[in-house]
């Protein structure tokens, strides 16, 4: 019998690449990766499909990582310039406080002087801080009774506000559960194709049980 030659492997068209020549050598200069390490790895290249996975790990790092070090090299520049800040006011006042003791030590005889006047105004300002005591303190009144309401009103909202996240709790459990479930099933289906198991992929369900009671208990708090 004769021997056929053995059949070409097939392989999928790229009908994008021959459209984008020049994005495709932005995606190496740019990023360093290349399409052609992307099919590479399709066709089951372990180093190729490694080189991927390394640039992604380090991609996933950055995204959570740079913006809090970005944060502390702020703080850094922050804190520094607030320390020496503060230790130039520090030396600029001491100057000015050995000015006004100074000063003042030339005042005390001013004061004295000063003294036998201001027994003559005192009672002048007597009245004059009588009546402002008087506006003070019905301002203060005022001020205090329009904090107390405020103070209600803002704990009764934090109030609320924690019972509707507690409430919620097993809602943003389930939306994470379900996303969980449908990408192991997606990665079951693409690993396994048709002999796929999605029966052994457990699936979890927060709300089963608790919604009810917890629909009671809101109502007993008036929500």
């Amino acid at each position: 019998m004769k021997q056929l030659p053995p059949a070409k492997v097939p392989k999928l068209r790229n009908h994008i690449l021959p459209k984008g020549k020049l994005l495709t050598q932005v995606l190496g200069k740019k990023f360093g990766v290349t399409l052609s390490d992307f099919d590479r790895a399709m066709g089951g290249d372990i180093a190729a499909a490694q080189k991927i996975g390394e640039l992604a790990r380090q991609g996933r790092l950055s995204q959570e990582l740079a913006p809090k070090l970005a944060q502390a090299y702020l703080e850094i520049i922050n804190g520094s310039e607030a320390y020496n800040k503060a230790t130039a006011d520090i030396l600029l006042q001491a100057g000015k406080s050995a000015i006004a003791i100074d000063k003042a030590g030339s005042q005390v005889m001013l004061g004295q002087q000063k003294y036998v006047h201001s027994r003559q105004e005192l009672a002048q300002e007597f009245v004059i801080g009588k009546n402002s005591e008087n506006s003070r303190h019905a301002y203060q009144m005022n001020y205090t009774q329009i904090k107390a309401y405020v103070d209600v009103h803002l704990t009764e909202v934090d109030r609320q506000t924690a019972i509707l996240e507690q409430s919620n709790r097993p809602e943003i459990k389930q939306v994470a559960a379900d996303e969980a479930y449908q990408t192991k099933t997606m990665n079951e289906a693409l690993s396994k194709g048709e002999t796929a198991r999605y029966d052994l992929i457990p699936e979890k369900n927060y709300k089963t049980g608790i919604m009810g009671k917890i629909a009671e208990i809101r109502s007993a708090l008036g929500f």
